[in-house]
């Protein structure tokens, strides 16, 4: 007995596959351009919050009552709860960068740096400024150790650091005196290194900041050269921080 060969599925069968095949395929490649296109907006975001929300503490909208008041406030030093500069973290959080307790401003003009320092180390003072590393940390005294993030836009936060030379001056202000520090060295370091925020005999500056892969720590530090009452700063050291001098003078 003759058998009809088997003719498989039908043509409208085939094209139902193929038709479904394609809807899916064109599903995810559609997500994944609106994914693509969220990322790229999302980040371009992200940095302009943290310019912005930057400029808003800056030293030189600040007053040296503020600074004070800021100094007594009761912050965290616990450098292990800092994460990483996620944008939908800094595009969702909700605290007011005029809340974080400015306790002064850090400029080294040759790197294009001028940021405003926070008490403590909690990850909006980091997002939106430096931050200090120890409780009992004074300007102008022993080893003043300061932190901040390194960014994909090497123009935010401390990503300049990576470009520092030894020689470039380092200025401070609490609003009552501004402190010239002298680049002294560059490293990079484990994060395991915790020596180079020990205490120091003589007055020194640390700043901290990942390098660009995030693996290791990149420490620069300066000696301090010059301590200057803010009235008789020289215009060099007021614009470092863009203050006018009724500022200055205004407690």
């Amino acid at each position: 007995m003759n058998r009809k060969p088997n003719p498989g599925p039908s043509r409208s069968r085939m094209h139902q596959k193929r038709k479904r095949r394609f809807s899916f395929s064109t599903l995810i490649g559609v997500l994944l351009i609106i994914v693509a296109l969220g990322l790229l907006l999302v980040n371009p975001l992200k940095n302009y919050l943290i310019q912005n929300k930057t400029n808003d503490i800056q030293i030189s909208n600040m007053t040296r009552e503020q600074i004070l008041a800021n100094q007594q406030k009761d912050v965290t030093f616990d450098f292990e709860d800092i994460q990483q500069v996620d944008p939908f973290t800094v595009i969702s959080s909700s605290v007011n960068p005029k809340d974080l307790p400015v306790i002064g401003g850090i400029s080294i003009p040759e790197l294009k740096i001028n940021l405003p320092i926070n008490k403590g180390t909690s990850n909006e003072g980091m997002f939106f400024g430096a931050g200090t590393l120890s409780a009992d940390q004074k300007m102008g005294e022993s080893n003043y150790a300061l932190a901040s993030h390194h960014m994909y836009d090497q123009s935010l936060l401390f990503s300049p650091l990576k470009d520092a030379k030894k020689g470039q001056k380092i200025y401070m202000t609490d609003l009552d005196n501004i402190y010239v520090y002298e680049i002294s060295s560059i490293l990079v370091v484990d994060p395991s290194a915790v020596e180079v925020l020990n205490p120091s005999s003589e007055p020194i500056v640390t700043l901290v900041t990942c390098t660009q892969d995030f693996v290791n720590r990149i420490i620069v530090q300066g000696k301090l050269k010059e301590k200057v009452p803010i009235d008789d700063a020289s215009n060099e050291m007021m614009n470092a921080f863009k203050i006018e001098r009724k500022i200055a003078n205004n407690t």
